[in-house]
């Protein structure tokens, strides 16, 4: 498989809006209500829409491609979260199941800390639906270090933070 890591572009933002579709009905059945799921599928439209008129070519998002199909992505940038000042965060990030096990997920995060040392950040948090066991497993494999509890406050849900003193 040929992978490339890149910045998003604008003809970019309808992949993105569907790897998220695809992503969330994968991981988060059981976990988020059922409805929550179907509206991501119903509306993928009107979310690329949106997408379309907030892009900017200065945007925080990352693009995995594998043989030439949007398969992930990452969007960072410094958190808002007022416990980590000074500190970067991964805000999204989806592999479509198929692609996932190939270590794309470490590479993506590999590419996001990049950019986020150019923004002169040198740690990092990871929020993740605490029912989610495998991604939590994943960033605590990668080296984060659980901090705190949190609230993925758009479906309140109880989430964990994961903690990069240095990235």
């Amino acid at each position: 498989m040929e992978y490339i890591i890149r910045k998003m572009k604008k003809e970019d933002c309808a992949k993105i809006v569907h790897v998220v579709t695809i992503a969330w009905n994968e991981t988060y059945k059981k976990i988020v209500p059922d409805s929550f799921l179907e509206e991501l599928k119903m509306n993928e439209e009107e979310r690329t829409e949106k997408s379309l008129l907030k892009y900017t070519d200065d945007n925080t998002t990352l693009v995995l491609e594998v043989d030439n199909e949007v398969v992930g992505f990452s969007h960072y940038e410094q958190t808002k979260n007022k416990d980590f000042p000074n500190c970067g965060e991964i805000y999204a990030l989806y592999i479509i199941k198929k692609y996932q096990g190939y270590g794309f997920g470490r590479k993506l995060v590999n590419e996001t800390i990049k950019e986020l040392k150019k923004m002169n950040l040198n740690s990092m948090i990871i929020c993740c639906l605490r029912d989610n066991i495998p991604a939590n497993e994943f960033y605590k494999h990668i080296g984060g270090v659980y901090a705190k509890d949190g609230v993925y406050e758009r479906l309140n849900l109880p989430e964990k933070i994961y903690y990069y003193e240095k990235i």
